[in-house]
């Protein structure tokens, strides 16, 4: 079916069913859009309004759209009746601070863990799984040297991800080899932050 877009007589009429006073014909179809959408948000907020008036207007037929608005209308709680609505004084708990896929994968390497190689099985990487297997090579030979002096020119996402595994295999050989420190955190302050005690 192919949908037709409402006229502003028509949208008109569905803001009228909004509106107690009578709405003067609108010159647009945008203008009248714009007073639905202000009478939308009025009656059921602004959120609620958008999704409505999405709704509304990407109707196939002037029917159907009569239809959703009085879906709107008659069914315009949108909370579940069973649930009772939150105290205001209420404190929220606050959520514990998402660890990004990237800062896991550098707090392992700060640990000395190698990271896992980039996936280049795809054609777009065809040209660059020799260099990959190569710095793969260095890093599980522990060759620091040789890994630092690879050259890697960054042209495209393929040499990118080389250069991102390559400095994440540095820095987990590096730890490997020096005293066991603890690993940088975002969540941890600089040292000439803290406060030392006795």
């Amino acid at each position: 079916m192919k949908t037709k877009p409402l006229t502003a007589a028509q949208i008109d009429t569905l803001a009228q069913r909004l509106s107690e006073t009578p709405i003067a014909p609108s010159a647009s179809a945008k203008k009248a859009g714009d007073n639905l959408a202000r009478l939308l948000v009025a009656l059921i907020g602004q959120e609620r309004a958008a999704l409505a008036f999405n709704s509304i207007l990407s109707a196939a037929t002037f029917e159907q759209a009569e239809a959703r608005l009085t879906l709107v209308l008659d069914y315009g709680n949108t909370e579940p009746a069973d649930e009772a609505a939150p105290e205001p004084n209420e404190t929220k708990v606050p959520a514990s601070p998402l660890i990004s896929k990237r800062q896991v994968i550098l707090d392992r390497a700060h640990s000395g863990v190698l990271p896992q190689a980039p996936d280049f099985s795809k054609p777009t990487h065809a040209r660059f799984r020799t260099k990959l297997a190569q710095i793969v090579a260095l890093a599980e030979a522990g060759d620091i040297a040789a890994l630092q002096a690879f050259e890697i020119k960054p042209v495209s996402s393929s040499p990118k991800a080389i250069a991102r595994y390559r400095d994440l295999c540095v820095i987990a050989i590096t730890a490997r080899h020096a005293p066991a420190t603890v690993p940088p955190s975002p969540a941890r302050a600089p040292a000439w932050r803290r406060v030392l005690c006795c």
